[in-house]
């Protein structure tokens, strides 16, 4: 039995031949005629019991993928169980069992005629085969940094401001100084009193409207498979067509998120600018030009922060959570500094040992990262083409919890996540009903749309302060 676990012997060369010519084929690969297409198999060379085993295996293949035999009996010629199978076997396929001890026959069949390379042969096809997913959808990550918002409609959204009318009261004079209280009479009859009037934002801020406007738009993304496909899947390939399109939904919402204060140049111009002074620079109070992600630049972030001023020049107070935004090449560095401890020395009043070593350690946390969120935006690479799409970081107040939030984003009522729709099958069976699998009557494809309504701009940019981190 030791030349049928040769290599090379058997059916391991049999490939997945589904035609007539099967035989042949198999005679060819294994050296088994003259002029054979493998020149280095000598035909004289096998046994003829071994060549007669192999010709037969391959007429019993064949036979049965052209639909001439029941598969069955594939199984019974490695395996057999059947009594009535192994007789249809030795009687149509007599040389299956030639130079096999007649004794054996019975219950052994081609386990013992073939190596165990030829099993594989036989069965043609891998007998293990998995699909792995997509990759696992993440979330939303950068929503935190707009302000959310219903719409009703598509209808144009506009926002207005209005300032004034904050500064600190005035003090007024006692009669007994003799000066009299002239700040609340009116400059002429009728007229009311100026001295805290309100008015629209400056044109230099909002522009020529005096307002901020957007108007929500419809994305879609569609997806198409055709019948045949879907009767050839066997893997489940077809099964997350649905899910595929939600990512791709809340892909776009994360890079309409990202539009909004960054552009391929940089940050956009209408949110970090001068106007709103929340430039991490010298000239907004910090100790350096777009200073790099570190402790030093962090208090300069604050610094800034803490001087804005409002349009009549009084400061402005900021509540909320402190969001750290941060491009993917600064995610290490935000997560090490919201981790890192100081360590503080002093002698406590005492002496220093031999070595010069204090009496005392104090250890405290980072307090510039205490309570802040780090926030990874992976999509600042993908928008800014800059050399600052791998430097950028800001210091943001939760938009939510400011009177003028730095972006907000509408979106219609009811498509604020992918809406996920399929078009209705048009295919029905003569005297029966709608068939859902052959989809469409013309093309039979199967039809899948996600829809999302938003819109978006930005507001006030006070409440951030933004650096290129690159120290110009």
């Amino acid at each position: 039995m030791d030349i049928f676990n040769e290599p090379g012997s058997g059916l391991q060369h049999l490939g997945a031949v589904t035609h007539d010519n099967t035989v042949n084929d198999i005679m060819s690969r294994e050296g088994l005629v003259p002029g054979s297409k493998f020149p280095g198999h000598k035909w004289n060379q096998k046994p003829a019991a071994h060549r007669r085993r192999v010709i037969e295996a391959g007429r019993l293949w064949a036979d049965v993928m052209n639909g001439r035999q029941d598969p069955i009996l594939i199984k019974e010629a490695m395996s057999p169980s059947r009594p009535w199978a192994m007789a249809g076997l030795k009687e149509q396929y007599p040389g299956l069992f030639q130079g096999v001890n007649p004794g054996l026959r019975e219950g052994i069949g081609l386990r013992e005629t073939m190596s165990y390379s030829d099993y594989s042969a036989l069965t043609v096809d891998i007998l293990d085969r998995l699909l792995y997913g997509y990759y696992t959808a993440a979330p939303i990550q950068t929503m935190p940094l707009v302000k959310k918002k219903d719409l009703r409609d598509f209808r144009l959204v506009a926002r207005y401001f209005m300032d004034g009318a904050v500064r600190p009261f005035t003090r007024v004079p006692s009669q007994v100084s003799g000066q009299s209280d002239t700040t609340l009479v009116p400059h002429g009859a009728g007229e009311p009193p100026t001295e805290r009037s309100m008015q629209q934002a400056a044109l230099e801020v909002l522009g020529s409207t005096q307002r901020v406007t957007y108007q929500p738009q419809l994305y879609q993304g569609l997806m198409s498979v055709n019948w045949r496909a879907m009767v050839n899947d066997d893997l489940g390939i077809f099964q997350d067509m649905t899910q595929r399109l939600a990512i791709s939904g809340r892909r776009s919402i994360s890079e309409f998120i990202t539009l909004l204060y960054m552009t391929a140049n940089g940050f956009n111009t209408t949110l970090v600018s001068s106007t709103f002074a929340n430039q991490i620079t010298t000239a907004n109070g910090a100790s350096s030009n777009n200073p790099a992600l570190s402790f030093q630049g962090l208090t300069d972030a604050y610094t800034v922060l803490h001087r804005q001023k409002d349009l009549d020049g009084q400061p402005i107070q900021f509540e909320g959570q402190l969001y750290l935004v941060v491009c993917p090449n600064l995610w290490t560095t935000a997560m090490s500094m919201a981790k890192a401890i100081q360590a503080d020395i002093s002698v406590g009043g005492g002496t220093t040992n031999a070595q010069g070593f204090p009496s005392q350690r104090l250890r405290t946390d980072n307090w510039p990262m205490t309570g802040v969120i780090p926030i990874e935006d992976k999509w600042i690479p993908v928008v800014c083409s800059a050399a600052q799409n791998t430097t950028t970081w800001g210091l943001v107040y939760d938009p939510s919890s400011q009177a003028r939030p730095m972006l907000e984003m509408g979106f219609l009522t009811g498509f604020d996540t992918p809406q996920i729709y399929q078009k209705v099958p048009n295919t029905m069976r003569v005297g029966g009903g709608v068939d859902p699998m052959l989809g469409d009557f013309y093309t039979m494809d199967q039809n899948f749309k996600g829809l999302l309504v938003m819109g978006g701009t930005q507001i006030d940019g006070r409440s951030s302060a933004w650096s290129t981190g690159q120290g110009v």
